[in-house]
């Protein structure tokens, strides 16, 4: 398990990107340190600059906290990012889906904050996992679907917060 910082400079703004990595070991260090994978917690911070990362592909890791970014994500369609964990988006920063067929999905217990951000499709999955949503959720479109396949999700916040408001194009639950 490790920690990865974007900070660019990469062969390609790709988060994937190999030639040279986006990634640095420390916030602001220097690239190509290993691409993150599903053991290690990503970061984007005030050092990974206002420029842009892109999900090319399926890509799975620990947890995000974009606390501090300015800068934008996009994300290619058919592509899903899988966190297993908390993922927290910031209202700085910009998430740009190409298309409404790529995913977002949690695969373990944590809390999601969109700070705003529309989504495309969304799902909840592990055995015994409670995912809590921050606040308020809207996925893309009425086409975009909400799968809470297995695990809990709490739709109301922390037990206090229960005036969030969540849309939702389709829900799914087994």
């Amino acid at each position: 398990m490790a920690n990865r910082y974007w900070v660019g400079g990469g062969s390609s703004t790709n988060w994937n990107a190999t030639g040279n990595t986006n990634w640095a070991s420390t916030s602001g260090g220097a690239n190509n340190a290993s691409v993150p994978t599903s053991t290690d917690d990503v970061f984007f911070d005030a050092n990974s600059g206002s420029g842009t990362a892109n999900i090319s592909a399926s890509i799975t890791v620990k947890s995000i906290n974009c606390t501090g970014f300015t800068g934008t994500w996009t994300q290619a369609s058919s592509t899903t990012l899988t966190v297993a964990g908390s993922l927290l988006l910031v209202s700085g920063m910009t998430y740009a889906p190409s298309a409404d067929t790529q995913a977002i999905s949690i695969s373990a217990t944590g809390t999601v904050t969109t700070a705003g951000k529309s989504l495309g499709n969304f799902s909840v999955s592990g055995s015994g996992i409670t995912v809590t949503l921050a606040d308020n959720m809207t996925l893309r479109a009425s086409s975009t679907t909400f799968t809470l396949t297995q695990g809990t999700c709490k739709f109301d916040g922390a037990s206090d917060n229960s005036g969030l408001t969540h849309n939702f194009g389709i829900f799914n639950s087994n």
